[in-house]
């Protein structure tokens, strides 16, 4: 396998150099690439929310990653990972599925107790079993936002899972959230995104247009927008 440099992609950091599975990926994966300014530095804490195509959005992230041969740790928070898409990709890049998802360890979590677990006990370890530089978080709100779980008690559980993704952040762990808009909003619980978005480096918005998949970044920079048009999406 072939050593190459990295291009910049959505999640903007210079990975080390190393062996790629692939070296032309799939057309949205070079989309998600292309609205990255590359003089950006490494980023810790990446925020991707809005429409609920950032479930996709995260797992292309995923897949690409592998792809450039990094190990990752994916939380399925909202219970959504589709090995389908992730062997749809592979096999554009044509590699095998399996080689794709050896590099993607996914941990599910079914309550939000289980979910703030995996974060604040069980990820330290885990990343360093795997050697693994990414962490995605697919839907780490959304068991949050059950409302039988009583306020008081989301908001511990909220506040336990930010500090341990900061103390992450702080160990130089890149981690991209993905959460799309709150399903509440009254009460604590629609405080959660705006402060996860608060603590990040970086914070994506996702929306649907007529055209495509819009995703556009506001910071002190400026402001940074692209497109991925639909019919590259309607190919995932």
């Amino acid at each position: 396998m072939a050593t190459v440099t990295r291009q910049p992609r959505i999640y903007p950091v210079d990975i080390p150099q190393g062996s790629r599975i692939a070296e032309q990926p799939h057309d949205v994966l070079a989309l998600l690439r292309s609205g990255t300014r590359s003089a950006v530095p490494p980023i810790g804490l990446i925020v991707l929310s809005g429409h609920p195509a950032v479930y996709r959005l995260g797992l292309c992230a995923a897949v690409d990653l592998a792809l450039a041969g990094e190990p990752i740790l994916y939380l399925a928070g909202a219970n959504i990972f589709d090995p389908f898409l992730v062997g749809r990709l592979a096999r554009t890049n044509h590699v095998s599925p399996s080689l794709v998802l050896r590099h993607i360890h996914v941990s599910r979590a079914f309550t939000c107790h289980q979910m703030v677990r995996l974060v604040t006990d069980c990820l330290p370890s885990a990343i360093q079993r795997y050697a693994a530089n990414w962490v995605i978080l697919s839907g780490p709100l959304e068991l949050l936002y059950d409302e039988s779980v009583p306020d008081q008690e989301a908001a511990r559980l909220f506040l336990a899972m930010q500090r341990a993704l900061q103390r992450l952040v702080q160990q130089g762990t890149h981690i991209l959230c993905v959460s799309p808009l709150p399903a509440t909003t009254s009460g604590v619980r629609c405080t959660f995104l705006t402060t996860l978005r608060a603590c990040a480096h970086r914070t994506i918005d996702v929306h649907e247009t007529e055209t495509g998949i819009r995703l556009q970044e506001q910071d002190a920079a400026g402001s940074t927008g692209w497109t991925i048009p639909r019919s590259a999406w309607n190919r995932l």
